[in-house]
């Protein structure tokens, strides 16, 4: 009797059945947003697009612009202005072509100070389609640090444990025993950088991909296949 019960309680281990609770069951951040605007420049070839803050609260500058550079190098340059001065630039991996234009504002670090969010597609073919950059623009009280990654997530992010630091949800995908899921991680942005915290939450935690579950945890994964899809940053993460 003692051998079964060890025996069950093994096999409860290695699998994802206890303790795993999908984000959407908590409330999402709360966001104030603005329209990112397209600015008409002949003189420059390239896209410019500018996040105006000056009717947001909170901030301590009063607009980003965002400047891709030659083509071939797939780079852009943030510029941040205050009181018509450009006080910080930083170039970034990445162009805006396909930005989709809204901003979204919520302090993800609990520092008092609004960040910014937005996300820019990358306009591939079948499921990697919904590839997306996430691109944060993190509040460091006098100056702001870009943090982005490229994942399928176009999820919000969630105050899991409400401790006022924003939960960011990574999404990637992997195949096992011949069926595709999504694998879901979690990382809060300490010290300037971001920091898994999945193992605090039990995950990652994965869905099946077939339009209809996707958000019905999957509990019939071995402990051992969950863990290899532990990712310490998500995919292509920059931060600077």
């Amino acid at each position: 009797m003692r051998k079964i019960f060890f025996l069950i309680l093994s096999f409860l281990m290695g699998t994802t059945l206890f303790a795993q609770t999908l984000f959407t069951k908590s409330k999402p951040i709360v966001y104030t947003k603005t329209t990112i605007a397209t600015i008409k420049d002949t003189s420059v070839k390239l896209k410019v697009i500018k996040i105006d803050l000056k009717a947001q609260k909170g901030f301590n500058i009063d607009s980003v612009v965002v400047v891709e550079q030659k083509a071939r190098l797939e780079e852009s340059v943030m510029h941040f202005y205050k009181d018509s001065k450009v006080v910080q630039k930083i170039l970034v991996p990445f162009w805006i072509k396909n930005l989709i234009p809204v901003a979204e504002f919520a302090d993800f670090n609990k520092d008092g100070i609004p960040d910014i969010k937005f996300r820019i597609r990358t306009l591939e073919k079948g499921t990697t389609a919904l590839l997306n950059y996430k691109v944060f623009l993190m509040s460091q009280q006098s100056k702001y640090k870009v943090m982005s990654f490229v994942d399928f997530s176009s999820e919000k992010e969630y105050d899991l444990n409400g401790d006022g630091i924003a939960e960011i949800i990574g999404c990637s995908t992997t195949n096992f025993n011949g069926k595709n899921y999504w694998v879901f991680n979690l990382y809060n942005w300490v010290n300037g950088t971001l920091k898994s915290v999945s193992k605090d939450y039990e995950y990652p935690i994965w869905t099946l991909v077939d339009n209809k579950t996707n958000k019905v945890i999957a509990k019939d994964i071995p402990m051992d296949a969950k863990q290899s899809t532990l990712r310490a940053f998500p995919n292509e993460y920059y931060a600077k």
